[in-house]
Formats: C-alpha cells, structure tokens, sequence
C-alpha cells in the first residue's frame, strides 16, 4: 500500500515538472510578443483619445515613472501634440478597480477636460460589468467634463446592474483629472 502511495506520488511529481516546466518555457517564448502586444494596444487607445483635439500621442516613460510614486495604478502616460510640437494634452493608461480591473486610456485636454475614454482590457463579468465598460452612451457621458472631480449618480449616470463598473470607470477618471492637476501645479515633473 504504501509502495503504491509512493509510486503513485512520484509519478504526478514528475507530470507536474514536466508540465511546469513546459509552461515556463511557452511563456519565455511568447513573453515578448505579449508585451509587444500591450504596448501596442495602449497606443492604439492613447492615439483614439487624443484625436478630438487633433494631437498625436507621444509615450513619456520618465513621466510615467515620476508619477507612478504617487500614482501606483498608472501603467502610462503619453503627451498629445500637434503638427507644430505643440502640447495639446494627455493620454493617461491607468488600471482601475470595478468588479474586477479595468485598463483603459482617458484623454485630458489642456484645459482639464476629458476627450474620451478607451477601455483597453476588461475583466469584468460578460453581460454585466462588460457591457458598461463597452458602452459608448456611458463612456460619452465624461467627454467635456473636468477639472474637478465627478460624481457618480450625479455628474455621471451609472449603468443598471453594473455599480462597480460605473464606480471603477468614473474612479479611473478621477484619478487621470488628479493627475492632471498635479501635472498643472508641478510642470517640471
């Protein structure tokens, strides 16, 4: 009995090695594609937020890095130019919490409005959360609002059946228009 118990154990250690390391060795070969694929997309979303103001996304990775202290769910930031060189904006790439996290790319103008909203990933429950957070009657609703923090039920109307998802949007945009302000009081950074 116990001879079996042994063999038994040792033959699902060697699956699980061999699975293991079958795992890594797929994840070491596609590692650089996913990120390739990430950096991708956020540009993609940072290029469609900056378009209403006619400027052109351009990554600013010390930025992003300057702010992430302050900031731990800002995953990037890309200044939005015009043809002439001309600072129109920001694309702020942040990760919010909803039911589940939500990446998404809020524009912020000049001024301090918003220009859009692209949700980037979502991981939010199919039929409910997801259908919030590919809502473009929702998402509209903070176009041209700003600087000051908004309100959700006030400044903005929630989606039936997807509070936490309303909630985390609405928080992600709260958290671009702070950093914003925070840009505006600290140039240099």
């Amino acid at each position: 009995m116990t001879k079996t118990v042994i063999n038994l154990g040792l033959r699902l250690l060697i699956v699980c090695l061999v699975a293991a390391t079958g795992l890594g060795f797929t994840y070491t070969l596609v590692e650089k594609r996913i990120a390739e694929q990430d950096s991708k997309r956020r540009a993609e979303a940072a290029e469609l937020v900056l378009a209403p103001i006619g400027a052109q996304p351009q990554e600013n990775p010390e930025l992003t890095a300057s702010l992430q202290g302050d900031f731990p769910d800002l995953i990037g930031v890309f200044e939005g130019v015009d043809g002439g060189g001309n600072a129109r904006g920001y694309a702020f790439v942040l990760k919010s919490k909803g039911y589940n996290f939500i990446t998404m790319a809020v524009g912020v103008d000049a001024a301090g409005q918003v220009t859009g909203i692209e949700v980037v990933t979502n991981e939010e429950t199919p039929g409910l959360g997801a259908v919030a957070a590919e809502n473009p009657g929702f998402l509209g609703q903070f176009n041209g609002k700003g600087p000051d923090a908004l309100n959700l039920d006030e400044d903005i109307d929630g989606v039936t059946s997807a509070t936490f998802t309303s909630r985390g949007i609405t928080n992600g945009v709260n958290m671009a228009l702070e950093i914003w302000r925070q840009l505006q009081e600290n140039p240099e950074e």
